[in-house]
Formats: C-alpha cells, sequence, structure tokens
C-alpha cells in the first residue's frame, strides 16, 4: 500500500462515529538503521479532519509561537484536525476505504 492511497480514507472511532477523511499522514525517521547510513522512516500518525493544512505547517496543539494573527487563524484551523497515533487502528477496510478505531487504553 502508498501512503498515498490512505489519503480520503474514511475514519471511524471505536463507537462507529465518522472522524471525517485521512487528510495528511504524520511520519518520523526514528526506525532501525537502513544500509548503516539513516534511521528508517515510519509512519507516525494519521491526520483526519479539515485542520490539516495547520498540521503540514506546523501549527499544531499549542505549539504557535508566531504573530498573534497566525497564532489565532491557525488555532482555530487545527481545532478541526483529529490526530491519530497508528497504534489506535483496529482494522482497515480497504475495499471500503475505511479505518476503524479501537478505544482508548484497549
Amino acid at each position: 500500500m502508498r501512503l498515498s492511497d490512505l489519503l480520503d480514507y474514511s475514519v471511524l472511532d471505536s463507537d462507529g462515529t465518522d472522524l471525517g477523511r485521512v487528510s495528511d499522514v504524520r511520519i518520523v525517521q526514528d526506525g532501525p538503521i537502513v544500509r548503516g547510513v539513516q534511521a528508517a522512516f515510519r509512519v507516525d500518525a494519521l491526520v483526519v479532519g479539515r485542520g490539516g493544512l495547520a498540521e503540514r505547517l506546523g501549527y499544531v496543539r499549542a505549539r504557535v509561537q508566531g504573530p498573534w494573527l497566525l497564532r489565532v487563524l491557525f488555532t482555530r484551523l487545527e481545532q478541526r484536525a483529529h490526530i491519530v497515533e497508528v497504534d489506535r487502528i483496529d482494522h482497515w477496510d480497504d475495499d471500503e476505504a475505511v479505518i476503524r478505531l479501537r478505544k482508548v487504553g484497549h
């Protein structure tokens, strides 16, 4: 599966609530060393909902330190986004393009 295939998948919470569609994928580089050069990349989280722009620009979860106008704008935008850690994914259905989440703490 390609990362671009995940975009536009619907994400359902454990109780069936539709959280929105995947708008971005957050990747970190902290995996095992590849070919003795650099750490491998891994998917850390999915950005779900309409606040993906704020996430991509780095204005997320009270990390906005810039000019007040940007802080207000992006704080409102990012409130629409859900950051879903990959360990919360219970199942994804490629046929229906749906990702189902498990309950927090399970």
